[in-house]
């Protein structure tokens, strides 16, 4: 069962610093999925316990290459620096509401992003999924959907942002290698339909975590069946789930990719992000298909085709 049964406090939006000499950290992920422009939004942030620090930046669509990425490591930010007011190498971050609000401002040669984020629901932490936090992803971690509101700006188009998007914070140690793959998926609708789905496989095993929006509250998720299509080069290309909340009750979600970029994490992992149609219980809306591999198992795969 569950660790933790009691919903998040406003001090988890911030960092957990860790003892002297251990390792662990907090990530910070805020995306926006746009069907309609073809493309696809999101913005990572980590600090570790020194208060060293690393930040990217991707906007990609249909193309080959993302229309921006921008990745920088090892931003000395100090022991002191917090999430609540920091600026990591150009990428301004401030949250004015522990787990309700959050506002990015991005300026560089090839993307500039005013982006607000304002909470839908309270953050799920997936500590109150039935088995837990996976303990080698994080020691726990929050998902959250919310209304995102500013512009960004790429590739000569200005953009207005005034939609739904999600964001995520974890922390504590992440052990890259444990899993075998996962697929870690969000998904919304205009009406206010969403999910946060993360399948997981360690050691043979598969596990399930996140949370299906109904009425305005999440609910978790108990398990889920997914059917994936992959392209020759091993990116996932569309996907069918029929997902199963600690209710009992049924979502219907389907995704269909229109970008993918990859995302440099090391380590012997690859990291594609999907920028997607999605349609949940047969609504349109937008969505992200993330896909997890050991880089030697899709070269093996690809190879043999």
């Amino acid at each position: 069962m569950s660790t933790t049964t009691t919903a998040l406090q406003p001090a988890d939006d911030l960092r957990h610093r860790v003892p002297e000499g251990a390792k662990g950290r907090d990530s910070y992920f805020w995306n926006v999925i746009l069907p309609e422009e073809q493309l696809g939004l999101q913005v990572y942030v980590w600090i570790d316990g020194k208060g060293v620090a690393g930040r990217q930046v991707a906007v990609w669509g249909p193309g080959a290459e993302p229309l921006a990425f921008e990745a920088v490591y090892d931003v000395p930010l100090g022991s002191g620096a917090d999430i609540d007011d920091v600026d990591v190498a150009g990428l301004q971050i401030r949250q004015p509401e522990p787990l309700q609000s959050a506002v990015l401002r991005y300026r560089s040669d090839a993307v500039n992003l005013d982006y607000a984020f304002e909470a839908r629901h309270p953050a799920f932490n997936y500590g109150l999924n039935e088995h837990g936090s996976p303990p080698w992803m994080a020691i726990e971690r929050y998902e959250q959907l919310g209304r995102v509101t500013g512009r960004v700006e790429v590739a000569g188009r200005t953009i207005e942002l005034d939609r739904l998007g999600h964001r995520d914070h974890s922390w504590g140690r992440r052990n890259w290698r444990a899993p075998q793959h996962w697929k870690w998926i969000v998904a919304s609708t205009p009406s206010g339909r969403a999910l946060n789905l993360f399948r997981w496989i360690v050691q043979g095993e598969i596990g399930t975590n996140g949370y299906v929006l109904r009425d305005g509250v999440p609910v978790g998720i108990a398990d889920a069946k997914t059917h994936a299509r992959y392209d020759a080069d091993g990116t996932q290309r569309s996907l069918e789930a029929t997902i199963t909340t600690e209710d009992g009750e049924q979502t219907e979600l389907v995704m269909e990719r229109y970008g993918v970029v990859e995302i440099p994490v090391g380590g012997g992992t690859v990291l594609w992000e999907a920028a997607c149609r999605v349609t949940i219980d047969g609504e349109d809306g937008a969505g992200q298909f993330e896909a997890q591999w050991a880089r030697d198992y899709v070269d093996r795969l690809v190879a043999a085709r």
